[in-house]
């Protein structure tokens, strides 16, 4: 499979990389730098995908372009299910769980210490407008 790796810098020193299938079009990696005023790249994030375009992996930077922590995502079908966040050293910190409602849309984001003990939950409201 033929990937194509493309870089792009904006003038406020914002740098994206990103490595396409030239078989599907599908992003299979998405990397973001910041270019300081001399002119080094300090790594921001980075993404990576299934076949599907489904971000799997997404690792986070510091400052000094070392990795800070990372997430893994479950899908079943096109839903994300969910995100488990992991340290550098890969102890698990943190696990979301989605839920969805008959229609399919996202309802609740549940969040869960490494212990498996609720500590969170986001609700998400939809308002629809009628003609």
């Amino acid at each position: 499979m033929k990937i194509t790796h493309t870089f792009l810098c904006l003038a406020t020193g914002l740098c994206i990389s990103a490595a396409v299938s030239a078989q599907t079009g599908e992003v299979k990696t998405r990397t973001v730098y910041e270019v300081d005023s001399k002119g080094k790249k300090i790594l921001d994030s980075k993404e990576e995908r299934d076949d599907r375009g489904r971000v799997v992996k997404r690792y986070e930077y510091d400052e000094y372009g070392d990795l800070k922590k990372y997430y893994v995502y479950e899908y079943k079908g096109k839903k994300e299910t969910a995100e488990y966040e992991y340290s550098p050293s890969g102890k698990l910190k943190e696990k979301a769980v989605y839920e969805y409602n008959e229609a399919g849309k996202r309802t609740a984001k549940v969040y869960y210490d490494a212990a498996g003990k609720q500590i969170k939950k986001k609700v998400y409201e939809y308002t629809y407008y009628a003609d």
